[in-house]
């Protein structure tokens, strides 16, 4: 049986310039069965709602106002026989010094649990911080107990929620899937599991945009798989709550190295140039496939979802949210079918759709 396929809101179209209702209809079109709530998506819909029903504004999630529009927005999405699969996400929560900034950022978490019933989901992504020192610190059992209170207020709503923890290539103190794996441990709540992002591995272990080879160094291979390798001896699957696909660009000339300090190195080209998996032609070249083939052999059965951040997502063209639909959906099964018709993968977990190459 075929995993669940999904995309982000974001993947098709910014929100600026295409509204969430024509991004939910391409997605269904083009046959996803489920969808990734942006927030930025989510409360440009929220306000757009909120006008059209002669509602006050909405000052913070969980108001009166963010519930009417996220009911209305999760039966909106099970009109077109989708479901919410996550809402995502939750930024820069743990490892606050400052007390009142940790209240803040908890509070702030709260209003979104608040309305994840109403929209019909349960699963929240928390991505690691990037707020930077000495803001906030990335010690282990500070992040650890955020992310333990985090999960213990998600248990307590009907029906309970999950967190699911992920690596941001660019964090400020946790980028790979490790760092954030050993905070789930520590934290050590049923509830509480990782998101594994395709990209934000790779792009830290694997690929290097500003260098004219395009990867780190000669044996960046070999590295890889031991990489996987701990992933799969590491992590059981049913601690993996999603699995989020993406590729990225091989960038001929190398880019320019970011001139502001500030500004992460791997952030220009992860936010501009991410590609849907096996988009060759576009100039696609990470290697996904080993990256997926680890996932599956930890025993992970959930869904498969796309989140692509891509400079071409800002036309305001009415076509957008359709083309990157079907540019989706032909990648993602072409992904799932090479993962799944590789010898010991499991035929039983495999997908029925027909192979799509792009």
């Amino acid at each position: 049986m075929a995993p669940g396929l999904g995309i982000a809101s974001l993947s098709l179209g910014s929100f600026e310039h295409h509204t969430l209702p024509a991004k939910l209809a391409a997605a269904a079109h083009a046959g996803f069965s489920n969808i990734e709530l942006f927030d930025l998506d989510w409360w440009a819909f929220r306000d757009s709602y909120a006008k059209e029903h002669n509602l006050p504004a909405s000052t913070r999630d969980g108001d009166s106002t963010s519930l009417f529009a996220a009911g209305a927005l999760g039966a909106l999405v099970q009109s077109f026989g989708m479901t919410i699969s996550c809402w995502q996400p939750l930024r820069n929560f743990e490892g606050f010094i400052n007390d009142e900034d940790t209240r803040e950022s908890r509070a702030f978490a709260k209003g979104i649990l608040d309305i994840m019933p109403a929209l019909g989901t349960s699963l929240l992504l928390c991505c690691t911080t990037s707020t930077p020192a000495p803001k906030t610190s990335g010690d282990l059992e500070r992040c650890a107990r955020d992310l333990a209170w985090l999960a213990d207020e998600a248990a307590s709503y009907d029906p309970p929620i999950r967190i699911m923890y992920e690596g941001l290539s660019f964090g400020a103190h946790r980028q790979r899937w490790q760092d954030a794996w050993e905070v789930v441990e520590k934290a050590n709540r049923p509830n509480l599991g990782l998101c594994l992002d395709s990209f934000n591995t790779l792009a830290l272990e694997w690929a290097d945009p500003y260098s004219p080879t395009g990867t780190l160094s000669p044996d960046v291979d070999e590295k890889l798989a031991r990489n996987m390798d701990e992933l799969v001896a590491r992590v059981p699957g049913d601690k993996i709550y999603f699995f989020q696909v993406a590729d990225g660009r091989r960038m001929d000339p190398p880019m320019q190295l970011p001139t502001d300090p500030s500004i992460p190195r791997i952030r220009p080209w992860s936010r501009g140039n991410r590609l849907f998996p096996l988009e060759k032609n576009l100039g696609a070249y990470l290697p996904v496939d080993k990256f997926a083939d680890a996932v599956v052999r930890t025993g992970y059965t959930g869904p498969w979802s796309l989140e692509v951040f891509n400079d071409s997502l800002a036309d305001p063209s009415s076509t957008v949210p359709e083309s990157h639909a079907q540019r989706a959906i032909k990648g993602l099964r072409a992904a799932v079918e090479v993962a799944y018709s590789r010898p010991g993968a499991g035929a039983d977990a495999g997908p029925s759709f027909p192979l799509l190459l792009c």
